[in-house]
């Protein structure tokens, strides 16, 4: 077997070369890694290994998405809970009015005879036996009519120079001896059907702010919106006219209210308890 001699040269290209000399045989040329081949080898093998920490940008965005998932899922859960659990107010708005005992008091003429003048407006605050018209009979006698009790004229209900019969309504007053109430006025069946007894109304009481009061009393039947006519001072908001039938209820106001001066015409609020939110948004039930 022949030895082999090796040697190392520069090739053309630059690059070290081993070359292998056999005693019979020509020179083989065997090349070997210079520094340009090393630079090479070692930045393929650098960009095939993940840089430490380039994973990072990755784990964060994974990590960011599953928290905006959790939350979403707690606020729709919590949503969903609300509108099944939760309470909402659920009240009825209602034309009322602000005065004292369940109906203005009214001044009746004891004789018959002409009505002369009357001796106040409507609105005067009146004292107990203060004249509030005058007569005059078919003898020609003039009589005064009197108001039997304190409190505010809220209608002036003959005509001056009419003839009045005996027991001829003459004033409406409003007494203020008598409990502050608030008369609630329904004007469908379905709105009466919620005034029940024990049920809490919302009264703006001018001054006070809203105070609670409980209805007390509660006509079965309905009256014409007609016959309320002339029995307040003011014209009373959301009443119909005519022969529309109107149900009125009752609510005591809570005598800390303080003295009130007349009727007042206002809005109530009727508590009807609570609904769930999805019966607000299905417009359905009412319960505490």
């Amino acid at each position: 077997m022949s030895a082999t001699a090796t040697s190392k040269r520069t090739s053309e290209s630059g690059e070290n070369v081993t070359v292998a000399t056999r005693p019979n045989g020509p020179d083989t040329e065997q090349p070997t890694v210079g520094t340009k081949g090393a630079t090479a080898v070692a930045a393929a093998r650098a960009a095939a290994v993940l840089e430490p920490g380039l994973d990072r940008p990755v784990g964060l965005v994974g990590a960011r998405l599953r928290a905006a998932t959790a939350a979403l899922l707690l606020a729709v859960g919590a949503g969903g809970g609300w509108a099944v659990f939760g309470a909402l107010p659920h009240t009825l708005a209602l034309p009322a009015v602000l005065a004292h005992g369940a109906a203005p008091e009214t001044v009746r003429a004891d004789q018959a005879g002409a009505l002369l003048a009357y001796q106040v407006g409507t609105g005067a605050l009146v004292t107990q036996g203060q004249v509030v018209a005058l007569l005059r009979t078919p003898a020609g006698e003039e009589l005064v009519v009197r108001a039997p009790s304190g409190g505010t004229v809220t209608a002036l209900l003959a005509t001056p120079g009419s003839t009045l019969a005996p027991g001829a309504a003459v004033v409406a007053l409003d007494v203020a001896r008598l409990p502050e109430t608030v008369r609630i006025f329904a004007t469908s069946l379905k709105d009466a059907g919620q005034l029940t007894l024990g049920r809490t109304v919302l009264v703006p009481v001018p001054g006070l702010g809203t105070v609670e009061a409980t209805i007390t009393a509660a006509d079965a039947l309905p009256v014409r919106a007609d016959s309320l006519d002339g029995t307040f001072t003011v014209p009373v908001p959301g009443l119909p006219a005519g022969a529309a039938p109107v149900w009125t209820a009752y609510a005591r106001i809570p005598a800390a209210a303080g003295q009130l001066r007349g009727p007042l015409p206002l809005t109530v609020s009727v508590d009807l308890g609570a609904r769930h939110p999805y019966q607000a948004v299905f417009g359905s039930g009412a319960g505490r």
